[in-house]
């Protein structure tokens, strides 16, 4: 059964897949979103995004992404590193691509390549700004270092790249291994949870960008949605989309606390 027509709405609210579209923008969205913007538009060299899991770095890694090729004077990058096994080979391929490069011969080959793209891009006013995310998996001291030397291009009126790494917490411990990278960092950003009331505005926002109406859950659902999820977005998103078909099931406008009490039990989130 799809729960759309059921709550009127065009299209899923609370897909499992990060989309820029539905970007919230709370104090705690908003705030990392302009700061790492501000690295990228002012070309301060490295800025890192960290939280736990499920807090939205990829949904503002992914806004950030649209927003920088929907500008002019930019050519942006994201890069998913889905493990930590990559080789600088590896990861130098991935940069070419990302560049619309075709990666061919040795590594200095593929690295002079980069290069010359990123003096071109720099030469006729292009920013260019490369994003990792997952970069809690960049344990590879090689391609710390190729980061390293990356961000050393720059002329006196700037640097030829910037990098934007998100990732879980351990990454700033990871980028401590190269001290001369970690010196680089210009800003940090920590992600935390959302708060009570931000729990409700973000389901709120999530419902309206589906265009559905925005009071389908009552308060005290909302009150369980974030007691059960914490405010972590990926488990609000969890939680919300099982509501709306289990309330859809159960023909039930608006979603009550009873709702939300069978969803987190079958989804194994009740305490003790």
């Amino acid at each position: 059964m799809d729960y759309e027509a059921f709550y009127g709405l065009e299209r899923e609210p609370f897909g499992d897949i990060p989309d820029p579209e539905f970007f919230y923008s709370g104090p705690e969205h908003i705030r990392a979103f302009y700061k790492l913007i501000h690295v990228a538009r002012k070309g301060r060299g490295l800025g890192v995004l960290i939280g736990d899991v499920g807090t939205g770095k990829t949904t503002i890694a992914r806004r950030i992404l649209r927003e920088l090729e929907n500008s002019d004077g930019f050519e942006a990058g994201l890069l998913v590193l889905t493990h930590d096994e990559f080789d600088e080979i590896s990861f130098l391929v991935r940069l070419s691509s990302l560049l619309g490069i075709e990666p061919s011969g040795s590594k200095t080959s593929i690295l002079s390549s980069i290069t010359a793209k990123l003096a071109e891009n720099y030469q006729n006013g292009t920013r260019t700004v490369l994003m990792i995310d997952e970069a809690n998996n960049l344990k590879n001291p090689e391609i710390m270092e190729e980061i390293r030397g990356l961000l050393n291009l720059e002329l006196s009126s700037g640097r030829f790249v910037s990098f934007i790494l998100s990732g879980m917490p351990s990454l700033l411990e990871s980028l401590k291994q190269n001290a001369s990278l970690y010196q680089r960092i210009n800003t940090v950003v920590k992600l935390k949870p959302l708060s009570p009331a931000s729990t409700r505005e973000y389901i709120r926002h999530r419902i309206k960008t589906a265009g559905g109406n925005e009071e389908i859950f009552t308060e005290t659902a909302y009150d369980l949605i974030y007691r059960f999820s914490q405010g972590r977005p990926r488990l609000i998103n969890v939680i919300c989309d099982n509501a709306l078909l289990e309330g859809a099931l159960m023909k039930k406008k608006p979603i009550d606390a009873s709702v939300i009490e069978t969803v987190v039990e079958e989804l194994g989130l009740r305490e003790g």
